[in-house]
């Protein structure tokens, strides 16, 4: 299915500069243009990724865009929350805490506690969840990447059909304004699509995949000493020691001082 979409999406955006070369120039604006470069980047993409692809892609984008929530606060404030809980009341007191956790990987894991899985399998389990979150924000930021090397190669894909239908009607002065608007545009649109927007977004998704990362590791530590009943010291350790890796370096010096 998505070979068939890819090659129907290259054809049709070929087919609308072919058909509208003399569209004319208005500005910085050119149809035939956008149409090209909107369309054929993600369809070559398409020859070598599917739609789920696509999905995940823009759904981890706009994650990674728009998600300002305080994981890391709420992580950390929960795992010292329940170290204290567990020593004091058992394991069972775990039952309520997880029902008021937002962050999935830290609420499963608090699950397996409660259901009474080993130590080993949760860290197995655990580590099997963030290793495939790691690889779908991975193929995301792959995703984008790949466009952004794309786009310049389909503006230079413009440029060429755009000086083709200027040489074409030569002879009709009136004609080559659109060849010329397609010649020049195209690749102005190919740099810019690939350098001003898919090159930050894969950019974002590969620094958000890094603070997940953190957090996650944070949270498989965190939910492993728990099962263990490690005392509340040895969790504010853990936790301290995770989150001075985030800290920005200026923060680490001002607080070394």
């Amino acid at each position: 299915m998505s070979p068939l979409l890819a090659i129907a999406g290259i054809s049709l955006s070929l087919y609308f500069v072919f058909t509208n070369p003399s569209s004319g120039f208005q500005g910085y604006f050119d149809k035939p243009s956008m149409i090209l470069l909107g369309i054929m980047p993600p369809s070559i993409m398409l020859l070598s990724h599917s739609l789920k692809d696509f999905y995940v892609g823009f759904v981890t984008l706009f994650k990674a865009l728009f998600t300002t929530s305080r994981k890391e606060t709420e992580v950390i404030n929960v795992l010292t929350r329940s170290s204290q809980m567990v020593r004091s009341e058992g394991i069972g007191s775990l039952v309520k805490v997880r029902n008021q956790v937002g962050y999935d990987l830290l609420r499963d894991g608090l699950s397996l506690i409660v259901n009474d899985f080993t130590q080993e399998e949760i860290r197995h389990n655990l580590q099997n969840k963030i290793n495939s979150k790691q690889m779908r924000m991975s193929l995301a930021s792959n995703l984008f990447e790949n466009m952004s090397k794309v786009s310049p190669g389909v503006g230079m894909i413009g440029t060429i059909l755009g000086l083709i239908a200027m040489m074409i009607n030569l002879k009709d002065p009136s004609q080559i304004g659109g060849g010329m608007a397609l010649a020049m545009i195209t690749t102005l649109y190919g740099l810019l699509l690939g350098t001003v927007v898919y090159a930050p977004c894969s950019e974002k998704i590969s620094l958000e995949a890094e603070k997940s990362l953190e957090i996650d590791l944070m949270v498989l530590e965190g939910v492993t000493s728990l099962k263990a009943k490690k005392s509340s010291v040895h969790m504010k350790d853990i936790m301290s020691t995770y989150s001075n890796r985030n800290q920005p370096q200026g923060q680490k010096k001002a607080r070394s001082r």
